[in-house]
């Protein structure tokens, strides 16, 4: 089972100036991958914060998505901190370098020419009609964070991730209060090993007042614990149950 984490990095999101947009597209896409999001974390533009969040971070996943500080500003510092939290120097690019300066022509700034500085042994991912490459040091995915480019960059990554599926079904009750299926709930996710979430509604529309999810990377053991819970709920209280999952469907 694949796993990953986020790393969105800038002072403005942070300030409220900018609100986030990349985590939780980025959530749903991977939950759609089957790949297991562990962590989403914010951060400044300081470069030690970087490096600390990528060293304890990059060990205990299988991906790491950063997102921000990949300009050619002075708070674009997280493609030095990448070298730094893997302790490698960072080095001009030569192909990268001849695009830049082809592409600014005249207006080509050493600032310009620092976006072509990678840390040693990076991978430049080409992948789909990317005219510019998605930097992969190791585990770690550097992404812009301007959304659409996250967006698109991300996408032409994922054909290379290690992907996988979640099965889900969902139990909609009425007229319950979660205090008295708490112990139920735990008792079914620790005998099945699936996870189980509960999601009340408070004065929307509708009939449901929670929605119970039964989810895991098989769909007998999901299928096991929703039958579980029917037999342990009052059947009044009961509005709709998501069909069987069938792998073989």
């Amino acid at each position: 089972m694949a796993t990953a984490a986020i790393l969105l990095i800038g002072n403005e999101l942070l300030s409220g100036k900018i609100r986030d947009e990349n985590g939780s597209w980025a959530a749903r896409r991977l939950r759609v991958l089957g790949i297991d999001l562990r962590r989403v974390v914010v951060v400044p533009d300081v470069q030690a914060d970087i490096v600390e969040e990528l060293r304890r971070t990059s060990p205990q996943v299988d991906y790491v998505f950063t997102s921000g500080g990949v300009g050619p500003t002075h708070d674009d510092i997280t493609i030095a901190a990448v070298a730094a939290a893997f302790d490698v120097p960072l080095l001009l690019d030569a192909e990268l370098d001849g695009l830049i300066q082809a592409h600014f022509g005249e207006r080509c700034t050493d600032a310009h020419r620092r976006m072509a500085q990678v840390p040693e042994g990076t991978r430049l991912d080409w992948s789909g009609t990317l005219k510019w490459p998605v930097y992969v040091m190791r585990n770690v995915f550097i992404l812009p964070g301007v959304p659409s480019l996250f967006r698109t960059k991300f996408d032409a990554v994922a054909g290379s991730l290690q992907t996988g599926t979640f099965w889900l079904r969902s139990i909609y009750l009425n007229h319950m209060d979660e205090g008295r299926i708490a112990a139920l709930l735990r008792g079914v996710e620790d005998a099945q090993l699936v996870s189980i979430g509960s999601y009340p509604r408070f004065g929307a529309p509708g009939e449901w007042r929670i929605r119970l999810t039964v989810e895991a990377r098989d769909p007998a053991p999901v299928n096991a614990a929703i039958d579980l819970l029917l037999a342990g709920l009052d059947p009044q209280t009961v509005i709709v149950v998501d069909a069987a999952v069938d792998a073989d469907a």
